[in-house]
């Protein structure tokens, strides 16, 4: 009975004691929660002060992809420091805000909305600067907008830079994008006032009227080519468009039809082509969900009563939404045709018809370094080799003799020469 007792008494005292230790523990806890909260404020503190930082040095043309690793290394070093260090003297560093930007000259450039990763267009325009700038000593800023509205901010934050009278970089603007177009023919002229500001816009083959060089790269020719030869892989074809107002795609398209449409390369089965549009008016239809892709090559095949899809070539006109339909294809494992050169990343892919997009900046930006000036206009068509098709070297890659006995090669060269004349036709 005492045995019993005592070990009763020992079980009381171990858990008033265990009671004890989860009390303060439960104390410490809340403490430490308090303590964790300060510190998070202090964090969440300088993130906003480091953007508002960011913002202000963006105006005077400092690298915002610069400036925001810079303020996450900053950030992130702030956490170690808080979260660590019992010392209260240690203090997060941020730039000094006064600090005078650099004055090397500042290349920006403004694309159209969502447009970077296109794998495409503007990821070519991006590289080429970025190459040209950290050879030559150059600053550049690459602005790529979440809507139109947003661009056209941006735009008009830098015109009212270049029209600050303390102005004194030197700055090329390349706008890579026709959806600002009625804003940039309205405010060109407000460059005059500064002789250190030039611009360069693309893709329009309609020069500005006052300050500011134009380059547009006709794909008349090159989908003329593509058009024509393409029965010989297929003879049906869905040719998708990002839409039906801007000019670039809308000539692009009608060169493809017009090749399609001859009779350069004999087919033993009767010829096809349909047209859909992602969107209906100008800036439209340069990124696509998966979703809405899979949904238009399924409404087509049914249309054309083709349920595997395996017998039609798929050609987008359409920037960005150009890279989901090459993901498709090579999982669905379909015949495409591309608009960048994608000879060695896409095996079902006969021929890219490309644009070289990256040489043209670099020339551009040479000739602005150089004191020599862009040219008011360019068009950098078929007949410059800035466009071009490029066929798929694969062991099976045959085109067929012409009637005369000539070889592939000469049937090829013909039809290059045609889709320059024709070329040269349209863009008049």
């Amino acid at each position: 009975m005492v045995e019993t007792t005592t070990l009763i008494v020992l079980l009381a005292v171990a858990l008033l004691v265990l009671a004890v230790v989860v009390g303060v523990l439960v104390v410490q806890l809340f403490h430490k929660n308090d303590e964790l909260k300060e510190k998070n404020d202090v964090i969440v503190r300088e993130v906003r002060r480091n953007q508002s930082l960011i913002d202000r040095a963006v105006q005077q043309g400092v690298s915002r992809a610069t400036l925001l690793s810079m303020a996450v290394i900053l950030v992130l070093c702030g956490s170690m420091t808080v979260l660590t260090s019992c010392s209260k003297d240690e203090t997060i560093y941020v730039p000094d805000p006064t600090d005078a930007p650099r004055t090397s000259p500042l290349v920006t450039v403004v694309y159209s909305p969502d447009a970077l990763g296109d794998q495409s267009f503007n990821d070519l325009i991006y590289s080429s600067v970025e190459n040209i700038s950290s050879r030559n000593g150059l600053r550049s800023l690459h602005l790529s907008p979440a809507t139109r509205e947003e661009g056209l901010a941006y735009l008009e934050d830098i015109f009212r830079q270049t029209e600050t009278a303390g102005d004194t970089i030197r700055r090329l603007l390349i706008v890579a994008s026709s959806d600002y177009d009625t804003w940039l023919r309205q405010n060109n002229k407000r460059l005059e006032g500064n002789p250190r500001a030039d611009l360069l816009y693309f893709e329009t083959s309609t020069p500005l009227d006052g300050k500011g060089s134009t380059l547009f790269m006709p794909y008349y020719g090159a989908m003329y080519e593509a058009g024509a030869i393409a029965p010989f892989f297929q003879p049906k074809a869905l040719l998708i468009g990002a839409n039906p107002e801007d000019e670039y795609v809308s000539e692009a398209m009608q060169g493809f039809k017009d090749g399609f449409a001859t009779d350069w390369v004999a087919t033993s089965e009767e010829k096809s082509l349909t047209t859909m549009y992602i969107g209906q008016h100008a800036g439209q239809g340069y990124s696509i969900a998966d979703t809405l892709a899979l949904k238009m090559m399924r409404d087509y095949w049914e249309q054309s009563e083709d349920w595997l899809g395996k017998s039609s070539a798929i050609i987008p006109v359409c920037g960005g939404a150009s890279a989901v339909f090459l993901r498709l294809s090579t999982v669905l494992n379909q015949f495409i045709v591309m608009g960048i050169d994608v000879m060695n990343t896409a095996a079902n892919c006969q021929y890219s018809v490309v644009k070289r997009i990256d040489m043209a900046v670099e020339t551009s930006i040479r000739q602005w370094l150089n004191g020599e000036g862009i040219p008011k206009h360019q068009s950098l068509g078929l007949a410059s080799g800035y466009t071009d098709l490029i066929v798929n070297a694969h062991p099976y890659w045959f085109v067929p003799s012409s009637t005369s006995g000539e070889p592939s090669a000469e049937l090829l060269r013909q039809i290059r020469e045609e889709a320059i004349r024709k070329e040269a036709e349209y863009e008049k």
